[in-house]
C-alpha cells in the first residue's frame, strides 16, 4: 500500500501555491510549488501511482471563495492529479475551510439520494471514520469507511460514486471521512485529521453546551461528547465559518478583511464599526437611557477591543499546543476518538490500539514525522513513559512577510508504504532552521 498525505491547499485562496486565478489573464494556472510536491511523491515511490492521496482539510475553500470559483480551480487541480496519475483513489477529511464540502455529502447521501429512490431522508451521521488497515487478515484490513456498505463490484472502487468524482475526466473516485482517519501498522495507530476542533472556535458550542444546558441534551455522557456529538453541537458554527462567510457577497470581503486585521492585531477598523453600533444604539433614546446605554457601551467595546487584541491565531505557531486550553480541548477531543475506536471494535471486531502519533493541519506549521521538536503529551491511555507526539502538513500557502511580499512557509509530505512504515519530506523551508530555537516540552494533562 503507497499513501501521501498533504492539507491546507486552500484552492480558491489567492496565495494558494498549488492553483490559482491569474488576475491578469483570468487563467487558472498550476501554482509555484505544484512541480514540486508532484516531484517528491513520484521520486518516493519510483514513479508508482500512489493507493490512495489522503487531503486532511481545507482544499477547497469556501469561505474565501464562492462556490463557483473554489470549484473551477478544483476541476483545474484534480484533474492535474489525474493526467499527472498521482493517485488511483482519494480521502479527502474536510477541515474547517471546506466543511461545507462534508454537509453536501451527508446531504447527498441522506437526503436527495434517498428521494430519488422515494424514500424519507435518513438523519446525518455526522462523523464517518475511515480506517487504513495495513495488518494481514485484519477483519479491516485494506481501507474502511466505517458504517457505510462496500461495493462488491469487481475492478470498482469499494466506496466513492459521489458528486465530486466526475469533478475530472475519467472520474476520480473521491472517498469521504470526517473528522478522523486512522491508520493501524503494526502494534500502532496513527490518528489523522485537521485539526480545528482544538482551536475554540470549531469547538466552543460543544463546551458550553455541556456548561449550560447539560442535563437537557440527550448525550451519551454528560462529561464528554463523542466526535459525532461534537460535529453535530458546533455544526452552525462551522458552517457559517466556511460557506456562510465565503457565500456573503458584497459581505465576504469585509468579513475576510476583518479577519486578516484581527490576525495582524491592527483593530482600528473593527473600533470604528463599534463606534457606529453605539451611534446607531443611541438614536432615539431618552437623556438617562443614553447616559447608562454610553457608559455600558464603552465597557463592552473596551472589553471586546482587549479580547480581540489578546487572539493568537493558530497558524505558523509551533507553540500552540503549550496553551493549556487547547491541550484540554485535545484531551477532550482524544478521549472522544477512543469512544470512536471502541464503536469500531464493536463493529469489526478488531483491534485498534489507542493513538500514540497524530498527523494534522490546520496551523500551517510543518513538523517533519520523527521531529525530536514535535509537541508532546502524556496520556493514560498510552503505556507508562510513552508520550503522545504530533506532526505537521503545513500548507501550500503564501503569506505576506514584513516587506508586503509573499512568502511560502512551507510544507511537509507525509508517506506510508507497507513494509516502511511513515516518512515524510519537507517542502520550501529547511526544517533544521524552522525549527532549531524551538523548545517543545512535554505536555502533562
Amino acid at each position: 500500500m503507497r499513501i501521501a498525505i498533504i492539507s491546507d491547499i486552500h484552492l480558491g485562496d489567492t496565495m494558494s501555491v498549488m492553483a490559482f486565478r491569474d488576475k491578469t489573464t483570468g487563467e487558472i494556472k498550476v501554482g509555484s510549488k505544484y512541480d514540486e510536491f508532484k516531484e517528491k511523491v513520484k521520486t518516493k515511490f519510483n514513479k508508482k501511482t500512489l493507493d490512495y492521496l489522503v487531503l486532511l482539510g481545507d482544499i477547497l475553500d469556501f469561505s474565501v471563495s464562492s462556490y463557483n470559483e473554489a470549484y473551477a480551480i478544483g476541476k483545474f487541480f484534480f484533474q492535474k492529479l489525474k493526467d499527472d496519475k498521482i493517485a488511483e483513489e482519494i480521502i479527502y477529511v474536510p477541515g474547517n475551510h471546506d466543511f461545507d464540502l462534508w454537509h453536501v455529502v451527508e446531504y447527498e447521501v441522506n437526503v436527495t439520494n434517498r428521494l430519488k429512490k422515494g424514500k424519507l431522508p435518513e438523519p446525518f451521521r455526522m462523523s464517518i471514520p475511515g480506517i487504513i488497515d495495513d495488518r494481514k487478515g485484519a477483519p479491516t484490513e485494506g481501507f474502511t469507511l466505517h458504517n457505510v456498505t462496500p461495493r462488491t463490484v469487481k475492478n470498482k472502487p469499494k466506496y466513492a460514486g459521489l458528486f465530486l468524482d466526475n469533478i475530472t475526466k475519467p472520474a476520480t473516485p473521491f472517498n469521504f471521512a470526517y473528522p478522523n482517519l486512522y491508520l493501524v501498522t503494526g502494534n500502532e495507530s496513527v490518528l489523522i485529521t485537521h485539526g480545528q476542533y482544538l482551536e475554540m472556535y470549531w469547538s466552543v458550542l460543544g463546551k458550553w453546551a455541556l456548561k449550560i444546558i447539560n442535563g437537557d441534551l440527550d448525550i451519551k455522557d454528560h462529561k464528554l461528547l463523542d466526535l459525532k456529538e461534537l460535529a453535530a453541537i458546533n455544526f452552525p458554527l462551522s458552517q457559517f465559518a466556511c460557506s456562510g462567510v465565503g457565500q456573503a457577497g458584497p459581505l465576504t470581503k469585509v468579513v475576510q478583511s476583518l479577519e486578516h486585521d484581527i490576525k495582524e492585531h491592527d483593530l482600528s477598523q473593527i473600533e470604528t464599526y463599534i463606534d457606529r453600533v453605539g451611534e446607531e444604539l443611541s438614536k432615539n433614546s431618552g437623556w438617562f437611557r443614553k447616559l447608562l446605554e454610553g457608559f455600558a457601551f464603552r465597557l463592552v467595546k473596551k472589553r471586546t477591543l482587549k479580547a480581540l487584541g489578546s487572539m493568537e491565531s493558530a497558524r505558523y505557531r509551533l507553540e500552540f499546543f503549550e496553551d493549556s486550553k487547547v491541550s484540554q480541548r485535545f484531551k477532550d477531543f482524544y478521549n472522544s476518538t477512543v469512544y470512536e475506536i471502541e464503536e469500531i471494535k464493536d463493529k469489526y471486531g478488531t483491534e485498534i490500539p489507542a493513538p500514540s502519533h497524530m498527523i494534522f493541519g490546520h496551523t500551517h506549521q510543518p513538523i517533519p514525522w520523527g521531529s525530536p521538536k514535535a509537541p508532546a503529551i502524556e496520556l493514560p491511555q498510552l503505556p507508562k513513559g510513552k508520550t503522545f507526539a504530533m506532526y505537521n502538513t503545513g500548507g501550500w500557502l503564501n503569506k505576506m512577510d514584513e516587506n508586503d511580499q509573499p512568502r511560502f512557509c512551507g510544507a511537509e509530505i507525509f508517506f506510508f508504504e507497507t513494509g516502511e512504515g511513515l516518512s515524510s519530506v519537507s517542502v520550501g523551508y529547511d526544517p533544521k532552521e524552522t525549527l532549531k530555537s524551538k523548545k517543545i516540552r512535554i505536555i502533562k494533562i
